[in-house]
């Protein structure tokens, strides 16, 4: 059987010790801020990023190169390895397209291409799973046939301390960032079909909380497989987040992650994200 190798990119928010602990390779996306390019991980990390939102102008973000892929997916099929690659939802982003153009590029049925419809460790939950598969001994197909599977099941929500950085962005306007942030407007956001939608927007950090916590009950939570807690910056709130989450549903085994500099950018310090598998109804 050959080898399965693993790839992503750098918004799964994979942690780069458990990425070279299992031999994930993570693609990074590159951040442009006052005419340098970083790559994400690798020239940056979060705490830089979040010291570059503190200018007027904000870092922006581009895909990975299709070449990136051409070149670590051609060097993986020499070897005789098969792969499977889990990308950023195709909604949000160019990247999984860009693996798409590579894969057709080198023309191999040894390459696997995932588009995760998440975002952040919501395509890290597929990572983290894929790697436990790999690791148990599980075949190239069942791989394939469980990921096609378990897409649709992942399920993720955050709450963002302020709607200055999306404003910045270019998300909302910057009149409704005003008045947000004037109402202590947390709002929390999921993922629908790939793409981002507002699940509520409560006001002050409690509600904001509180109503996570009612998603996850309107939810059916798969406990068996990985759940976790992530932030910008904010490890104590996201500690009272992980208390409330261990109280109501008795989940002990609660998995941490800092995302990124690629989310960090459009989320902002102060974010909280809980990402999870809701249980197969089958």
């Amino acid at each position: 059987m050959n080898k399965i190798y693993i790839v992503t990119d750098s918004t799964a928010d994979i942690p780069s010790k458990f990425a070279k602990e299992h031999n994930v390779y993570v693609l990074p996306l590159t951040i442009t801020h006052k005419g340098k390019t970083y790559r994400d991980g690798i020239d940056i990390n979060t705490e830089g990023l979040l010291k570059m939102l503190q200018d007027e102008e904000l870092p922006k973000t581009s895909q990975v190169n299709p070449k990136l892929f051409m070149d670590l997916y051609s060097n993986i099929i020499k070897k005789g390895g098969e792969i499977i690659s889990i990308h950023l939802s195709s909604g949000l982003s160019g990247v999984y397209q860009s693996a798409c153009i590579a894969k057709d590029l080198i023309g191999s049925d040894k390459i696997h291409i995932f588009d995760s419809k998440n975002v952040s460790f919501g395509t890290g939950l597929l990572v983290y799973e894929t790697v436990r598969m790999v690791e148990s001994g599980y075949t190239i197909n069942d791989i394939v046939e469980n990921l096609n599977s378990l897409i649709p099941r992942v399920r993720m929500e955050f709450v963002v301390d302020t709607l200055e950085y999306l404003s910045k962005g270019g998300r909302i306007s910057n009149v409704a960032a005003t008045v947000g942030n004037l109402l202590n407007i947390k709002p929390i956001v999921y993922t629908k079909d790939g793409k981002l939608e507002v699940l509520d927007k409560p006001r002050g950090a409690k509600r904001a909380y509180n109503r996570m916590i009612q998603y996850l009950e309107e939810e059916t939570i798969d406990k068996n497989l990985c759940f976790c807690v992530g932030n910008v910056a904010c490890t104590d709130e996201a500690n009272e987040v992980i208390k409330m989450i261990k109280d109501t549903f008795n989940i002990n085994d609660i998995y941490t992650i800092n995302a990124g500099p690629s989310i960090a950018t459009y989320c902002g310090p102060g974010t909280i994200g809980i990402y999870f598998f809701t249980r197969d109804e089958k």
